[in-house]
This record gives C-alpha cells, sequence and structure tokens, in this order.
C-alpha cells in the first residue's frame, strides 16, 4: 500500500454533528409549555360553578317565578352572578330590568318591589327624531320628561322608569323611539297629551345596567 492510501486508511470517521442546544431547549419548552396551557384548562373547567340564567324571556317588572329560571356552569368567580345554590332567594323577586331567554341572572337585573306599585301607572310615548338620546333607551333608565313649545321646555315628570323601549334601525321608521314610562298617576294624563301632541322629549338622567343580549 502506497503512503498515501495508508495515510488515508488511518483517518477516523467524522463524529455525528451534535444537535443544536437551543433547538433542544426549545423543544422542551414547547413540551412543557403545552401541559402547563393543559392544566389550566383543566383547573378552570373544575372551578366552573351552576349559576342561574333565564329559561325564557322575563318582562320588566314581572315577579321571578321557578318556571323562569334554569341553570348553566359558568366561571362566576367574581361577578354579581346568582348561583344556583340561591334560587330560593330569587324566586319572588321582581325584575328590574327586560331579561331575555338565555341571559345569566346577576343581582343588577333584580328588585324586591315592583316597578308597578300602587300610585304608578305605565304611559306609553313616541319620541321623534332629536327628541331622545341619539344612543336610544333601554329598559332601566331614568329619564326626565321635557314637553317642548315654541321653543320652550317644561319638565313634565323628573325621573321617570323607562320600563320598555324599541329603537328603530337606522333610517327606519323616521328614528322615532317608542318607550313605556312609568310615572306617578297624578302625572299620567298630562304626560299621555304631550305624547300624543308630540311635543315630548326625554333627557337620559342615568342609564339603566347594561346586560349583554339585552331585549328593550
Amino acid at each position: 500500500m502506497s503512503p498515501a492510501g495508508a495515510a488515508r486508511a488511518e483517518r477516523l470517521p467524522h463524529a455525528p454533528r451534535e444537535r443544536r442546544p437551543l433547538l433542544a431547549a426549545f423543544a422542551v419548552l414547547l413540551i412543557v409549555g403545552g401541559a402547563a396551557a393543559a392544566g389550566l384548562l383543566a383547573l378552570r373547567a373544575d372551578d366552573r360553578v351552576p349559576v342561574l340564567v333565564a329559561a325564557r324571556d322575563i318582562a320588566v317588572g314581572e315577579e321571578i317565578t321557578a318556571d323562569a329560571l334554569a341553570t348553566t356552569p359558568v366561571a362566576s368567580e367574581g361577578t354579581l352572578l346568582v348561583p344556583a345554590s340561591q334560587q330560593e332567594l330569587v324566586v319572588g323577586q321582581f325584575a328590574r330590568i327586560a331579561v331575555t331567554k338565555g341571559q345569566l341572572v346577576d343581582t343588577s337585573m333584580l328588585t324586591a318591589t315592583r316597578t308597578l306599585q300602587d300610585g304608578k301607572v305605565a304611559v306609553g310615548a313616541s319620541f321623534e327624531e332629536g327628541r331622545a338620546p341619539a344612543s336610544g333607551l333601554v329598559a332601566g333608565d331614568v329619564v326626565q320628561l321635557v314637553q317642548v313649545v315654541d321653543g320652550k321646555g317644561t319638565v313634565l315628570v323628573a325621573d321617570a322608569l323607562v320600563s320598555s323601549a324599541t329603537t328603530p334601525a337606522e333610517g327606519a321608521n323616521g328614528g322615532r323611539v317608542t318607550a313605556t314610562l312609568i310615572v306617578d298617576e297624578s302625572d299620567g294624563a298630562e304626560l299621555a297629551a304631550a305624547a300624543a301632541e308630540a311635543s315630548l322629549s326625554a333627557v337620559l338622567v342615568s342609564r339603566g345596567t347594561p346586560v349583554v343580549g339585552q331585549g328593550g
């Protein structure tokens, strides 16, 4: 064998290339992170508790009965939602706002007194465009009702409660807002007359508690 051939034969094979340590560490992090995320999801699932949900539409002022309630599991920590175990405390209460089927029931929706009590009446009114807030009205709003004649406004009711309201889609029905208003019986006739003359305006005093999916 020639000296050159002997030299090649004596050469050792190259060692296999080592894996990049950063890629290996990243893979480990992905595995650990995935396991941690799965564990967190499982833990949050275990934290879900049954709470009350409306089994049907509940009108403003309606007395809440057992058949109007159902339950559903949610992660309710730190919320106003009512646990299913407290259903007996909700039955017999009254709806402060309109509640639609499927809405989660929270304490802000409830009141111990009937909306339409003795001495109160419900009056319907239609507000022309520009005579009610551009955002419309929702159940639970408190409004000041003003009669506007010849550019002069007179407050008829300082704090009327909106029990229901409908705001048409933009451009529909001339932007008119219709609402049912709870007022003192003594103010009912004058308010109805102003509403019939289309001279009534609504000034928002306080917004009712917002509820996802609330019906008007």
